[in-house]
C-alpha cells in the first residue's frame, strides 16, 4: 500500500534553540573566564561539560528526523520507528475514534503542531502521538483522515458476511 502522506518530525526549531543556548554558554564561559582567571580552568571544563551535553541533544533531534516516520496510507497509520530492530505501529483508520491536533506556544511561533490519533481499543489503547509534525502538512493529513473518517459506514469493519445464495 503506497503512502498517501508520509510525515517526519520538523526539529530545526528545536536545533535552533539548542544553538542559541550554546551560544549563550560560550559567552558566559568567556566571561567567567575573564572575570575569575584563577578559576578559568574549571570554568572552561564546566562550559565543555554543558557544550557536550548540548551536543547530545542536537543528536537526539536528528536521530528523532532521521528514523521517525509517519506514513498514511488510504487505510491505515503507521508509526516507524527505530534502527536495528525499528518499531512499527499500525493503526487501521476505520478504528480511529477522535483525532486531537495540539499546537503549542512554540509550535505556533516555528509552525508545527502534534497529532494524537485515539482508538477504541479495548485491550490496548493504540494512540499514535505524531509528535513536532510541520503544520501545512499535518493540516492536509487531518482533512485527508477526516474526510476518509466521513466516507466509511457506521460498522463497516466489522460487517457481517451474508450467507451464499448457493448455500441456502
Amino acid at each position: 500500500m503506497e503512502a498517501v502522506f508520509t510525515l517526519k518530525p520538523k526539529v530545526e526549531p528545536f536545533i535552533m534553540m539548542i544553538a542559541a543556548v550554546a551560544v549563550v554558554v560560550i559567552i558566559a564561559i568567556i566571561g567567567l573566564a575573564v572575570l575569575y582567571p584563577d578559576y578559568a580552568y574549571y570554568v572552561f571544563i564546566a562550559g565543555i561539560g554543558v557544550l557536550l551535553l548540548l551536543g547530545l541533544l542536537v543528536m537526539q533531534q536528528f536521530y528523532r528526523k532521521w528514523y521517525t516516520t509517519y506514513e498514511i496510507t488510504e487505510n491505515d497509520v503507521i508509526w516507524k520507528f527505530g534502527v536495528v530492530a525499528p518499531d512499527e505501529h499500525l493503526v487501521p483508520i476505520d478504528g480511529i475514534t477522535n483525532i486531537k491536533v495540539d499546537r503549542s506556544f512554540l509550535g505556533i511561533i516555528f509552525g508545527f503542531a502534534d497529532l494524537y490519533l485515539d482508538t477504541a481499543s479495548a485491550k490496548t489503547n493504540y494512540e499514535i502521538c505524531m509528535k513536532d509534525i510541520d503544520s501545512g502538512q499535518l493540516n492536509k493529513a487531518v482533512e485527508f483522515l477526516r474526510s476518509m473518517m466521513k466516507d466509511r459506514k457506521p460498522g463497516s469493519r466489522f460487517r457481517k458476511r451474508e450467507p451464499d445464495s448457493e448455500t441456502q
